[in-house]
């Protein structure tokens, strides 16, 4: 019985392994863009987010940034890219993100920026949060 023990407690502790091993090659990774290029005058913006997801899966990008203006005031925006095939090695997608909320224009500048990314092979879906800083410029 001990043998029969084992060998199910040992074959348990493959299966974990290799299921382990699974998940950190299917893992993505998504990169806050350092740089934007302003739009009409700061109504919007566009960055150019990198990421990396397993081939054969799609992904997805959502954003949302904040940029304090004029002192007071707090310009907003939010932005997704359309639905893209990974190929397994680093990509890139834009992204625009217009402002929102009570129209308070983007300014050259700094501003703050959560990055979304939503990578789905056929059985599963994972998500990736990451937030930084971007600076604005014309």
């Amino acid at each position: 019985m001990k043998t029969l023990s084992r060998t199910c407690s040992a074959a348990g502790f493959a299966a974990l392994l290799a299921f382990a091993g699974m998940a950190a090659a299917n893992a993505a990774t998504v990169t806050v863009p350092t740089t934007g290029k302003l739009l009409a005058d700061g109504a919007g913006a566009t960055v150019s987010v990198s990421y990396t997801c397993s081939s054969g899966s799609t992904v997805s990008i959502f954003l949302d940034a904040a940029q304090t203006v004029g002192g007071n005031r707090v310009a907003t925006g939010t932005g997704f890219s359309s639905t893209a095939d990974c190929t397994g090695g680093t990509d890139s997608l834009d992204v625009t993100f217009l402002a929102a909320g009570n129209f308070v224009a983007f300014e050259e500048g700094t501003a703050a920026i959560r990055v979304v990314l939503i990578s789905c092979d056929t059985q599963t879906c994972e998500q990736v949060i990451e937030a930084g800083e971007v600076t604005l410029a014309e």
